[in-house]
């Protein structure tokens, strides 16, 4: 409360007057410690948890943070420093998310390129029900052509692919290169042991199918070379079945019968460079050459072979070898051409 003045009195003016100006001085020293001590104790009162009720006006030191950034209130510090704590925390947490994305896809990449130890891997390929784009390779989602089955085997694996074809005509050219694994079966789903090669086609049956530049057991069984005059080509000649610069390629009950015997640029089979090949219990009629083997490869062609027909039987040039335990070759034009190469029969060699 204020110092009331003196209004009415039968004191003389000046001295009215001058007692006047004194109660004014009084009033606003007075007025400025009221100030003073409001200011004191708000500082007090934020200074003590709870004490001073809802006053905003904390001390400056509690509204200044770590960096010197000064804020209206010592709450508002704080929710800055909580915000930034959570934003930091989120961020990690972002981090840690898209680190472990990465890592499953690293995973995911050697899964590709290495496959699982001593798993093994099947794939289905139907050219009725399989779908290339959004077929998974299994038995209910097959693919529909055997190259893509072929991509999705590891580059590097330990396991044993086997790639089921279903029954029907694949017009393709099936290139398998780069790779190394334990073995790699290509074969229809069904068993065709007891077919008569002979007198029946296989069920499946495809243009061509090679091997390059790889390492592993390899085979194809109960497949039937189609199409040949639009067989891949390689070395400058059109092939049903090769394996070159690596790899063992096992050939078991496959058919070579459409006729190339007037083709100049024809081999059935073809192996080259470190490669070797064995084929058994597989037919082949009517073709240009039925075996070549160049470039220090390796062959064996069994004495379960079937044939007739064919105008040349090996061909073995450049280092090659080739053991020959078949009479197939015997009804050929030409059973045997030799260029610097070597083939062994039965009590006999020719070079």
């Amino acid at each position: 409360m204020e110092l009331l003045k003196l209004i009415k009195n039968r004191i003389s003016s000046e001295w009215k007057k001058t007692f006047n100006d004194n109660v004014d001085i009084l009033n606003r020293n007075a007025h400025d410690q009221d100030q003073k001590l409001d200011t004191t104790n708000s500082r007090i009162d934020n200074l003590v948890l709870h004490s001073g009720g809802d006053s905003q006006n904390e001390v400056v030191d509690a509204r200044v943070n770590n960096k010197g950034e000064t804020f209206d209130t010592l709450e508002s510090r704080l929710l800055a420093a909580e915000n930034r704590h959570d934003e930091d925390v989120e961020n990690t947490n972002g981090t840690l998310l898209n680190q472990q994305k990465q890592m499953e896809q690293l995973n995911n990449g050697i899964g590709k390129l290495m496959g699982t130890y001593g798993a093994t891997i099947d794939l289905f390929v139907s050219i009725e029900k399989g779908d290339d784009k959004n077929g998974d390779g299994t038995e209910e989602k097959p693919f529909k052509t055997i190259q893509m089955a072929t991509n999705m085997v590891p580059l590097i694996s330990s396991a044993r692919a086997t790639i089921w074809v279903d029954d029907g005509v694949y017009l393709e050219n099936v290139i398998i290169s780069n790779i190394s694994c334990v073995s790699l079966t290509i074969r229809t789903i069904q068993n065709v042991d007891s077919f008569d090669l002979s007198k029946v086609d296989l069920p499946v049956k495809v243009r061509s199918i090679g091997f390059a530049s790889s390492a592993g057991y390899f085979q194809i069984y109960g497949l039937q070379a189609v199409d040949t005059a639009n067989a891949i080509q390689t070395d400058g000649n059109k092939c049903a079945f090769y394996c070159k610069q690596g790899g063992y390629l096992a050939l078991n009950k496959v058919k070579c019968a459409e006729n190339t015997s007037s083709s100049t640029n024809y081999n059935a089979l073809y192996v080259n460079g470190n490669s070797k090949m064995n084929v058994y219990y597989s037919h082949f009629a009517d073709q240009s050459i039925l075996l070549k083997a160049s470039a220090m490869s390796t062959a064996l062609f069994s004495g379960t072979n079937t044939g007739s027909g064919n105008v040349v039987g090996i061909s073995a040039d450049s280092g090659a070898t080739v053991t020959d335990a078949s009479s197939t070759t015997s009804g050929s034009t030409t059973k045997y051409k030799v260029q610097l190469g070597l083939v062994v029969t039965k009590g006999q060699v020719f070079i």
